[in-house]
């Protein structure tokens, strides 16, 4: 979380910990509309009923951003922001570098494997 005063709070626990509830007491105890950031892809049904109920803890004095990757782009500068989830974040990020690496590498074997089968003459 990114207060409005520069300072930055890092709120780590376990899984279904309470991080986010503890989270959005502390924001809402610094701002009167603190910026609640998204960055979770829904890959499934109970992730979605999960994301719902995230959802449905914040009232009308949030201001809500869903975004996967590009949270740097958003307007949260000098605001307090909780950034839900730092870690499902990055996970975006690994995942097209996963992507990417994955297409180049069937081209690279793609490639090699035609030379294995064309035979160089000199």
């Amino acid at each position: 979380m990114s207060t409005d005063n520069g300072n930055i709070i890092f709120i780590t626990g376990g899984a279904r910990s309470g991080k986010s509830s503890y989270a959005q007491q502390l924001a809402l105890s610094l701002s009167s509309n603190p910026v609640y950031v998204a960055t979770a892809k829904v890959w499934d049904n109970d992730f979605e009923k999960r994301v719902q109920r995230h959802k449905n803890d914040r009232d009308e004095r949030w201001i809500n951003y869903e975004e996967q990757r590009n949270v740097c782009q958003l307007p949260i500068e000098n605001k307090v922001c909780i950034i839900d989830c730092v870690t499902l974040w990055l996970t975006n990020f690994l995942l097209i570098l996963k992507t990417i690496l994955m297409q180049r590498w069937y081209y690279l074997k793609h490639k090699l494997m035609h030379c294995i089968k064309c035979p160089v003459r000199l």
